[in-house]
């Protein structure tokens, strides 16, 4: 009952076969009734991995039927293999497996013509008849219609700009006004197109152009329930992106699961090398990092979109930031899904980011009239702690006689308009007062004379306080009397020369007689993701405002 010898191929025999046609490549005979040369070409060395059918694909070493079908799926969503290295992030295929299949393929057809096109037409490039294989025109996404074979990012954004503003088209040869359109283009692109809609379309959410309902995993039953009972169902817009749920894109192809394209998005956004070895301590001496951040209308939806939330949360980790002073809140629960990814991280970069202690909280000021003001803090590193208190409680943690003055006004201050939301947190036990800050023009003198106020009472407790956040203009720096700026006027802290604003960092009293320790930074690498919108293209900033930090001395 044993298998008999011919039966067995090991990928030795299946190597060295291959080799053997590669020394006889001039012999133009039948090898078998499945696989024909053809009589008037020259058997090529290279197979091309962009026009190569499944069965051709499982002649290579190493390659069976599931990595050869995952290889296609993957070649149709991307469009084609730009290098040999981008099959690196084929499900299946290694670095190993990976050199072992560069000798036998290819990308391109300029200097040889490939194999697999010498033999047949690959598989994905055949379209079936009927409409069901046709992308409307009129209904598409822009991530749909940049699947089309001869479109690209920019012209599809552009056919769903002009949809948006001219009404749907009447016919195919109208695509010609599209900007970025050009007669040999739509000559091409017109067998992959319809003017009606598919079936499968027609149960999709169409909104600006995207089609695809976002559902997260980071976000469980019970955070979810939360969430909608508090802000409402959030809105499907440009910046939601699913990670989990599959989709089918158009023109035929497989089901693609969305978080491979994002995978592949997020190999190819820049992260920075770190270079500096952060250890939370300078000369022996224990501190954190305090951080600014205008995250410019956080929202739900905003933070939704994977490209946002890895850039956020890879920035909090590289940087070692330890307490963040976040602005422009428009939903607090955006805050607890940033803290949830870096407790229980769903995105791969965030995951393989080691030093993570993975013990993070939030807080929030409650405000009804406009974006919200709050931190993200690491609750316990390296033997730190951290704790938010509340203001009113400040007086409790001090003996000063102005601690009780200094409590009443923090809370005055946080129960005003103004958007200024003081927050006492304990380090190692010991107290640090921190206001977070946001101005949209120039300060009026009531707001300034309180947080001068509160600067003077702070001096006079030798209680550390902190002014963060962003003041929009220098001038409002500088009409703080009993504050001092760590940070000197020519720092730029924005990443959009169109966006003016000044982010800093002030210290009560002078910064001489402060916990600061010397040591600043303005964040301005890694902050944009190919996942991002910008515009009608992709590869935008989280924000248009750049993180800043300071380091203090934890208290002893």
């Amino acid at each position: 009952m044993g298998q008999s010898p011919s039966s067995v191929r090991s990928k030795s025999s299946r190597r060295s076969f291959r080799g053997f046609v590669r020394r006889t490549k001039l012999n133009k005979s039948s090898l078998s009734h499945t696989f024909n040369l053809p009589p008037s070409e020259e058997y090529p060395e290279l197979m091309n991995v962009n026009t190569a059918t499944e069965e051709q694909l499982m002649t290579l070493p190493g390659v069976n039927r599931q990595i050869a079908r995952e290889i296609v799926r993957h070649r149709q969503m991307i469009g084609r293999f730009k290098r040999v290295d981008d099959l690196a992030l084929v499900s299946g295929i290694g670095a190993e497996k990976l050199e072992l299949l560069r000798p036998e393929i290819c990308t391109s057809t300029r200097k040889q013509i490939s194999r697999a096109s010498s033999c047949t037409h690959s598989l994905d490039s055949v379209r079936l008849p009927g409409d069901s294989k046709l992308c409307s025109v009129n209904s598409s996404s822009v991530f749909q219609l940049q699947c089309v074979p001869g479109l690209n990012q920019e012209i599809a954004a552009n056919i769903v700009d002009y949809r948006n503003k001219k009404g749907p088209f009447k016919s195919l040869d109208d695509l010609i006004k599209v900007r970025g359109m050009d007669i040999i283009r739509l000559s091409t692109v017109k067998h992959y197109l319809s003017l009606e809609p598919r079936k499968c379309e027609s149960v999709q959410h169409l909104t600006n152009g995207h089609a695809f309902p976002w559902t997260d995993n980071l976000l469980n039953d019970s955070s979810l329930s939360d969430i909608k009972e508090t802000f409402g169902t959030p809105r499907r817009k440009s910046l939601s992106m699913p990670t989990k749920l599959p989709i089918t894109l158009p023109n035929g192809f497989a089901t693609a699961p969305v978080n491979d394209i994002l995978d592949l998005l997020a190999a190819y956004s820049h992260r920075p090398i770190v270079e500096e070895l952060f250890t939370y301590e300078r000369d022996g001496i224990p501190c954190c990092r305090l951080a600014s951040w205008n995250l410019h209308q956080l929202s739900i939806e905003k933070i939704t979109n994977p490209g946002v939330r890895e850039v956020i949360c890879r920035t909090i980790l590289e940087n070692k930031l330890s307490i963040i002073a976040i602005q422009d809140v428009l939903e607090p629960a955006a805050l607890k899904i940033i803290c949830e990814e870096l407790n229980c991280p769903s995105l791969r970069r965030v995951r393989q980011w080691r030093c993570n202690s993975h013990k993070w909280n939030y807080c929030c000021s409650e405000r009804t009239d406009g974006p919200s003001l709050g931190f993200i803090y690491e609750t316990s590193y390296k033997g730190v702690t951290v704790e938010d208190v509340g203001v009113d409680q400040l007086h409790l943690l001090s003996e000063a006689s102005d601690a009780r003055r200094l409590s009443d006004a923090l809370a005055a201050l946080s129960r005003d308009n103004c958007l200024a939301s003081p927050q006492v947190f304990l380090i190692c036990g010991r107290p640090v007062i921190i206001v977070n800050v946001q101005c949209r023009g120039r300060w009026s003198e009531q707001h300034r004379a309180r947080l001068d106020e509160m600067a003077a009472l702070a001096v006079s407790c030798k209680l550390p306080l902190f002014v963060a956040g962003e003041f929009q203009r220098w001038d409002n720096v500088h009409s703080l009397k009993n504050c001092e700026s760590i940070f000197d006027v020519s720092i730029t802290t924005t990443v959009d020369s169109n966006c003016a604003g000044q982010s800093s960092i002030l210290s009560a009293g002078t910064i001489a007689d402060s916990c600061f320790n010397g040591h600043t930074g303005a964040i301005k690498s890694g902050l944009s993701h190919l996942a991002i919108p910008r515009g009608w293209s992709w590869g935008g900033p989280a924000s248009p405002y750049c993180p800043i930090w300071a380091e203090i001395k934890v208290p002893d």
